[in-house]
């Protein structure tokens, strides 16, 4: 009634037309925000059905083995009965398991034999596509790029949601250090837009080798704990998003993707309350700065989401998504695209993880890799959408959630007619990876798995 009183006074003393518009702005914007935090409709049946049909693939597949994305699934690694303690605690995750599941990961998505020969493999395959021929060379930086979209406070607790496994990402900074023969000054954990402390943060602290100890942290601002530092924004790595009214929108990355000779992209399998899922492009949200807002925050990229804005995203619209994988410093860069599934979450903040009802009502328990983004997106999303836990009541499933997909893997010529141009340079993307849906959530069976010359090949592997 607050708006209605400011409103009367003003009528009184002022013209009416006048701040009618006042008025209606006030009451606009107000609405706009509750919409904006406002819970999911409740008993929203999700629309599933995908508008490419199955075994339909677009695009062209990118990796060792284009399109190949392997899927590693031990339920020894997740023990967690779901009351006592946390996931994330060492009783409830199986640290020699996912350290497993990382090696055989790694293996696989290379064709190699030894973990060793993989790491190789797996740097002298990205430094091949920027013109060296070489391996991995002491002193060069690599980021990975974590979600930690949850955590908004350095006090934040963690609580039951979908975090990324410390210990995973402890089985991935092992492998780095111990088998790659990174230095461990030499590797930084980073979210921008969010404080990287708690379990994560303590899981890799808590190992007292002088390597460990010197891995650094690039959250959202220091706090003052060893190892840990505020981002900064590189000004002159721009990054232009096509956005929905038409415009350009300019933004940047961190100093740190900047400085880095290799980024590792470490998503998390999961549903999100307006994109559907948190997918490869969406990990980079956390890395970009916003120039109007004077801070690093991906809101304004909000414009493309599937609901509960303004603007809700849908076929042949231009999508962030195809930037944020596009652009040349993640496009060079990126050597390694992971899904951590080990415990997915409903959604990225509200949601605590979930169980699969699909799967004996046990855990996801699963790591997933590729060097296609766009292939391991399109492999998580089909999960995600067969399994009810993390699909109802979610208004995100509209049946317009292919379109970011579509967007990227047709990014040379996109069904929106958008000229997907990252660098404002007048030069456009290329195909980004391949995109297509499984058969059916049996069989889980894509084009390649078929005997087909193209689309996406999906390795299973139960430790």
């Amino acid at each position: 009634m607050a708006s209605f009183g400011i409103f009367t006074k003003l009528r009184k003393n002022h013209s009416f037309l006048a701040y009618l518009s006042v008025f209606v702005f006030v009451v606009v914007g107000a609405t706009l925000a509750i919409y904006a935090i406002s819970p999911n409709p409740p008993d929203y049946k999700p629309i599933l059905t995908n508008s490419d049909g199955v075994n339909n693939p677009m695009g062209v597949g990118r990796g060792i083995f284009p399109g190949r994305v392997v899927w590693v699934r031990d339920t020894m690694a997740t023990s967690w009965d779901g009351t006592n303690g946390f996931w994330w605690d060492d009783k409830n995750t199986n640290q020699k398991c996912t350290d497993k599941m990382f090696e055989t990961s790694i293996e696989q998505i290379t064709g190699k034999n030894t973990k060793k020969l993989a790491w190789d493999k797996l740097f002298r395959y990205r430094n091949a596509l920027n013109g060296k021929n070489q391996g991995y060379k002491q002193g060069e930086k690599i980021v990975i790029k974590v979600n930690l979209n949850p955590v908004e406070k350095p006090d934040d607790n963690w609580t039951d949601k979908g975090y990324p496994s410390p210990h995973m990402l402890n089985s991935l900074v092992k492998e780095l250090i111990e088998v790659a023969g990174v230095r461990g000054e030499d590797i930084i954990i980073a979210d921008p837009s969010r404080y990287i402390v708690g379990p994560l943060y303590e899981k890799i602290r808590s190992n007292p080798s002088e390597e460990y100890q010197k891995v650094s942290f690039i959250g959202k601002s220091a706090i003052p704990s060893p190892q840990q530092f505020t981002p900064v924004p590189d000004t002159t790595n721009l990054i232009y998003f096509n956005m929905p009214d038409g415009s350009k929108h300019k933004m940047c990355f961190a100093q740190c993707y900047t400085d880095a000779s290799y980024i590792i992209n470490y998503g998390v399998v999961r549903a999100h309350r307006v994109f559907a899922i948190t997918s490869s492009a969406k990990n980079n949200f956390g890395a970009v700065w916003d120039f109007e807002i004077k801070k690093f925050t991906p809101s304004s990229l909000h414009a493309f989401a599937q609901w509960d804005y303004p603007t809700p995203n849908k076929y042949k619209e231009a999508h962030s998504s195809p930037v944020l994988l596009g652009h040349k410093t993640v496009y060079t860069k990126t050597m390694l695209y992971i899904a951590d599934g080990l415990y997915p979450a409903y959604n990225q903040t509200l949601g605590n993880v979930q169980r699969m009802s699909t799967m004996n009502n046990d855990w996801l328990s699963s790591l997933f890799v590729s060097l296609d983004p766009v292939a391991l997106e399109s492999v998580c999303y089909d999960l995600v959408c067969s399994e009810p836990n993390l699909t109802q009541n979610n208004p995100s499933f509209n049946g317009q959630q292919d379109n970011q997909f579509q967007e990227c893997a047709l990014a040379n010529n996109p069904p929106s007619g958008t000229k997907y141009d990252p660098e404002n340079d007048g030069i456009g993307l290329p195909s980004l990876g391949v995109h297509e849906h499984w058969n059916n959530a049996k069989d889980r069976k894509y084009s390649r798995n078929l005997g087909k010359k193209k689309g996406i090949e999906l390795i299973s592997a139960q430790l």
